[in-house]
């Protein structure tokens, strides 16, 4: 039902916001130019003579038997990528990685990360629902979308502020060329996310202050971006 529901959402958000907007437009907003990944982990746990699966939409399947496998990662692998994202099949929490240019799910149990010191990620990809909201967050190139708009709005990477006392807490400053819209974004790192659509988990939480002029935030999660 869950699954169901974000589906029926983001088609409506789609239809409402992107109707004006080329392919080529909508696929800039949601893919950031440079990749930029966090927290690289290690493969553990898997025989010398045997690979860990890469395995296709398990997102959308729930069902591992049902979902391809598109690649494999060897048993001693240390710079699998992780994309923040994670679902959990019965007792079994799926990761969504990258690895050697394929993209995919993987059994997270056979996963630990290559530095245990958390890493800022370099590029974000937030986004809310009730309203609806999406920022891209890049040094570089920035936008920001949300249902009252006809196009994305470019942004510039103004500043960020890491939290006082905290390793898992960042403020990322963006404001418009014009000046029409400066907006904050508060994230945090807590590996629970839930965007109350989908069975998705999200590694990062955000805050979105600017979107409306009285100062409320809106409320969303983060993946990294790629």
């Amino acid at each position: 039902m869950h699954l169901e529901r974000h589906r029926q959402c983001r088609i409506f958000f789609q239809e409402k916001v992107f109707r004006k907007l080329s392919r080529a437009a909508i696929l800039l907003t949601t893919l950031i130019a440079v990749p930029a990944w966090s927290q690289p982990h290690s493969v553990s746990g898997v025989n010398a003579d045997d690979v860990l699966n890469i395995r296709a939409d398990i997102d959308l399947t729930l069902d591992v038997g049902s979902s391809d496998i598109v690649g494999t990662i060897p048993h001693d692998a240390s710079d699998v990528m992780v994309t923040g994202l994670s679902v959990h099949i019965g007792d079994t929490q799926w990761r969504e990685i990258r690895y050697d240019g394929t993209v995919g799910w993987v059994n997270a149990r056979y996963l630990t990360p290559t530095n245990m010191l958390l890493e800022r990620p370099e590029a974000l990809q937030c986004s809310g629902t009730e309203p609806f909201w999406n920022v891209a967050i890049d040094d570089n190139d920035s936008t920001f979308i949300s249902q009252d708009l006809e196009s994305p709005i470019e942004l510039d990477y103004l500043r960020l502020a890491p939290g006082i006392g905290r390793t898992d807490l960042w403020a990322h400053y963006l404001d418009s060329a014009d000046g029409a819209y400066s907006l904050t974004v508060v994230v945090r790192y807590t590996e629970a996310c839930s965007d109350d659509m989908s069975d998705l988990t999200y590694d990062f939480e955000a805050l979105l202050l600017g979107l409306y002029t009285a100062g409320a935030p809106a409320y969303g999660c983060c993946s990294i971006g790629r």
